[in-house]
């Protein structure tokens, strides 16, 4: 990923908090020890080479806590290079929230809000899932239409952030 496209992207997660300041609280289900390898804040991305759609996640888990706060920023086919306009965020981008997140054993799953497909207005439900390395969760998705439409499938990797003093050295 090239220094624009990360700076990019902290700028689209920094909007995109201020956006939805008061996001519903994303349930963490899992043992203690396992949710507490997800703890801390996560940036990333997702793209499907299927749908041309890409975007933003960013996610945050304190310390012992059973609840995270996170969202995916959608940005429609064809738009990832124009996703900032006069204004802010391009208007045909959309925050999805995150329903639910399952650890167990370094193994992630879990479940988007059912949100409208940017171009058809379907209905999609989406899962995805994902396996924990030291700082990075990274896996795959599944997009299915409720009205009976495609499947659709698509990568993810999102890396905790590092802050001052959470190094070996910190």
């Amino acid at each position: 990923m090239s220094r624009y496209q990360i700076e990019t992207m902290a700028a689209i997660a920094l909007l995109g908090a201020a956006c939805s300041a008061n996001p519903p609280p994303v349930p963490v289900f899992g043992q203690a020890e396992d949710r507490a390898t997800l703890t801390g804040e996560w940036f990333g991305e997702y793209w499907s080479a299927e749908t041309g759609r890409n975007g933003s996640i960013l996610f945050r888990l304190d310390e012992g806590a059973d609840s995270a706060a996170g969202d995916v920023l959608m940005i429609p086919a064809g738009r990832a290079e124009q996703h900032h306009h006069a204004g802010g965020i391009h208007p045909q981008s959309e925050f999805i929230t995150i329903r639910f997140v399952r650890i167990q054993a370094g193994r992630v799953r879990g479940q988007l809000d059912i949100y409208r497909d940017p171009e058809c207005g379907c209905r999609l439900d989406t899962s995805f899932e994902g396996t924990l390395q030291a700082d990075t969760l990274a896996g795959s998705f599944t997009s299915r239409h409720l009205e009976g439409g495609a499947v659709r499938h698509g990568r993810w990797r999102v890396v905790r952030q590092l802050h001052e003093g959470d190094g070996p050295d910190g």
